[in-house]
């Protein structure tokens, strides 16, 4: 009603304004005092009264703040037509909000729906406090009510979340994904879609029936053309194929994807999973041991011999080399860091005599950058004690640690980091740490001329070393 009229609750704007600038500034007594002269001149207004509840309740008085809510809800139960505008029940519901009586505001709301049943702003603030109380059945049949009212697509994507959100947490979901995707159905035959996100909806309704099939026709189809991205499309189709047990075109697809980005660390797991026909997990960051059990891709579920797994192995370990040399920047380490899984995959068949050269060769290549040592962390908890000395070693001896250089810079901090992560400074004495955390604050003096001409709001070069330091020396301070 106010965006028709102009008026919130028959309260010009000009009236108004000064109490929301008070509040937002927190100037609470002031806001409180223009509330109480509006009052004054309306004392029958719900908006106004609403004003003076949120007040009371910024000012720390929530039984005041309470009671003024109360008394405005009275008025708007009222005959009085005029007082119901969405402006006057936004207000009421953020006080019930913050005073935790979510209750009070749908009540409102809906007490509202029932005197203008096809007022959409007053249906679409029923609908967002149900989505507070999370009253699924409600929400569906507010948005199903929308869409009806109107027909716009938006409407029937929230009423076929809420029925998702139904079949998630209760019983009957097969019945009730059957009704989503007859209603999305219905839609498409008379206005098609038009978003990727009623694309996307519809395809995972598709999806949670176990229909990999007619997903997948969906997005070969006219409606496919919703995606944006063709690596977007080819990720959804190279998922629908794994789950429908095609792990051939899946893996295909994924080389696409993995093509056009090679970067895609989340694909090349997919496509090593699909080549070797187990379940893929994203590598997990452990903490503790450096025997890490859980592994970036299943190894225990396969049905394929251990001839078969090497040659795709290999298959695979060739496509990405062909990766690499299609580009060299730092900027993509996709590539090589697929080379590291694929060995780790090779020391699961007993064949480990390259993998600690795979995590070599990545640092010679990407040491210097800030993220290399989380890029293989998953892989460097896999390492004995002796391989971790070794590898630390190998980095070592790779760069002049004296010269003043970023790329040296970086790679001192990488092995700071690498040892970090391990938790090998934990075994170090107290004298060893107090110079170690010395030593960190030097190289970061000796390196100060390389940020010269960095803009002000850019970090300088090193300045983790300070951070690192700090907390060995917090570490020290512990212990003793």
């Amino acid at each position: 009603m106010a965006s028709k009229f102009g008026l919130a609750g028959g309260i010009p704007e000009r009236r108004v304004r000064p109490i929301w600038d008070a509040v937002d500034s927190r100037q609470y007594k002031s806001a409180l005092k223009l509330c109480t002269a509006l009052l004054a001149k309306h004392p029958t207004s719900p908006y106004a009264l609403a004003l003076k509840a949120l007040t009371l309740e910024r000012m720390g008085k929530p039984d005041e703040a309470l009671s003024v809510c109360l008394e405005a809800k009275e008025l708007l139960y009222s005959n009085n037509i005029f007082h119901f505008d969405d402006l006057t029940l936004s207000t009421l519901q953020i006080v019930f909000q913050r005073l935790e009586r979510l209750d009070l505001a749908t009540s409102c709301y809906e007490y509202a729906c029932t005197k203008y049943p096809n007022n959409l702003e007053l249906m679409m603030g029923l609908f967002n406090c149900y989505v507070r109380e999370y009253s699924y059945v409600k929400q569906q049949q507010t948005a199903l009510r929308m869409y009806k009212t109107v027909g716009e697509e938006r409407f029937l994507l929230w009423a076929v979340c809420s029925i998702q959100l139904q079949a998630y947490f209760s019983s009957g979901g097969e019945k009730l994904l059957a009704f989503a995707e007859a209603l999305l159905k219905k839609h498409i035959s008379s206005h098609s879609l038009h978003e990727p996100e009623a694309l996307s909806l519809y395809v995972s309704i598709l999806e949670q029936q176990a229909k990999y099939d007619a997903a997948l026709e969906v997005l070969s189809g006219d409606l496919g053309s919703l995606m944006g991205r063709e690596e977007d499309k080819l990720r959804l189709q190279g998922r629908l194929l794994t789950q429908a047990c095609n792990y051939v075109a899946a893996s295909e697809i994924y080389q696409k994807v993995l093509e056009s980005c090679p970067d895609d660390w989340e694909s090349f797991l997919h496509y090593l999973g699909c080549l070797l026909e187990r379940d893929v997990k994203l590598p997990k960051p452990t903490t503790g041991e450096h025997t890490c059990s859980s592994c970036s891709v299943d190894s225990n579920k396969t049905s394929l011999s251990e001839e078969v797994v090497e040659s795709r192995l290999a298959s695979a370990l060739l496509f990405v080399q062909k990766l690499q040399k299609n580009d060299s920047s730092d900027s993509v380490r996709g590539p090589h860091l697929a080379n590291i899984e694929i060995e780790r995959q090779h020391c699961l068949s007993g064949n480990s005599t390259k993998f600690m050269e795979a995590l070599v060769n990545y640092f010679h290549r990407f040491g210097h950058l800030s993220c290399s040592s989380s890029d293989v962390e998953i892989y460097l908890h896999m390492l004995s004690g002796d391989e971790i000395t070794e590898l630390l070693d190998t980095i070592s001896r790779s760069f002049d640690a004296s010269s003043v250089s970023v790329k040296a810079l970086g790679l001192t901090i990488t092995t700071f980091k690498v040892q970090e992560l391990l938790g090998t400074l934990l075994s170090k004495s107290t004298t060893d740490l107090q110079r170690i955390a010395k030593g960190m604050v030097e190289t970061f003096y000796k390196n100060l001329p390389l940020s010269r001409d960095l803009d002000p709001q850019e970090s300088m070069h090193g300045e983790e070393l300070l951070s690192m330091a700090s907390n060995i020396l917090v570490q020290v301070c512990s212990c003793s």
